[in-house]
């Protein structure tokens, strides 16, 4: 718990709490208490391009690298640190690049970078620094920063949009524009699917030495490396063994009169040895007084 009054500097996560105050407007009258919170951490990740990277959650709306860069910077001024920003990675405010319909109709349009897997919830981002000295400083003066009086936080700078950028934004999309990335994104599509039967047909080869030649109008393509590739190279090596043919099953297992005897002889014996193994059973039940044959 915390008393009343007091500022949470860090959260139990390891979090940092960012302070920021809101500007006086007319919506907002009064005195200078109102404040937007964000919450910075340090990104751990094995991916070579998030190295060197903040994760920062609540993001104010409309806000873009330059904002942050301009709000760090004088945090950074503040303190007297120095750290340089590079980049904003996976900052999707409007959840535009949560679906990929390209990625979801074939596997030919991936690229394998992060970006296509990778993204991050709303108002949420990757703050990518030049080295990891910058990461340190930067945690090092948002750590001064958040402990410090709410008195010396930063004011910060909304960039309001005009009406027509708004409206802009919700335009359709030119014919044009769209003709041409049509166009393109199907050349990438004919493109990747040539190479990738190029590949197939370069890859397959039966267990004879033959290569597996795949038309050019094929689409399932996985579905031929799939039965190619799952099949054991080494089943060609195996005793096959035969189903029984119609007329194996109409021939007669014992022919001769002599074989006829000696099976209902060995049936005989096998029904006296069960018969003596039971009976060695009951003996040991009723010694124990275990036996109850209604039972």
């Amino acid at each position: 718990m915390v008393a009343k009054g007091e500022s949470v500097h860090s959260m139990k996560n390891g979090f940092l709490v960012v302070p920021f105050r809101l500007p006086v407007t007319r919506f907002l009258p009064g005195d200078e208490s109102k404040h937007h919170y964000m919450f910075v951490k340090k990104h751990q990740s094995k991916v070579q391009e998030e190295q060197s990277c903040l994760f920062v959650v609540n993001i104010p709306l409309l806000t873009g690298l330059e904002t942050l860069k301009s709000a760090f910077n004088k945090i950074f001024a503040q303190y007297d640190t120095v750290s340089h920003i590079e980049d904003l990675l996976y900052h999707d405010e409007f959840g535009l690049r949560e679906v990929d319909l390209s990625r979801l109709t074939s596997d030919l349009l991936s690229t394998g970078t992060p970006e296509e897997t990778r993204f991050t919830p709303r108002n949420t981002a990757l703050l990518k620094f030049v080295d990891e000295a910058s990461v340190n400083n930067c945690l090092s003066a948002l750590r001064k920063y958040s402990q410090s009086d709410k008195s010396k936080s930063i004011e910060w700078e909304y960039t309001s949009p005009s009406v027509s950028a708004l409206l802009d934004f919700y335009k359709p999309l030119p014919k044009d524009y769209l003709k041409e990335d049509i166009a393109e994104h199907m050349s990438i599509f004919e493109q990747r699917e040539q190479q990738a039967q190029e590949d197939v047909q370069s890859s397959l080869v039966d267990e004879d030495g033959f290569t597996l030649v795949v038309g050019k109008n094929t689409k399932s393509l996985n579905s031929i490396r799939k039965k190619v590739l799952n099949k054991n190279p080494l089943s060609k090596h195996e005793s096959k063994v035969l189903p029984p043919s119609a007329v194996d099953k109409k021939a007669k297992q014992d022919f001769y009169r002599f074989q006829i005897r000696e099976r209902k002889k060995r049936e005989i014996n096998q029904l006296l040895v069960k018969f003596k193994e039971d009976q060695e059973r009951i003996k040991v039940m009723k010694a124990k007084k275990k036996f109850n044959p209604y039972t």
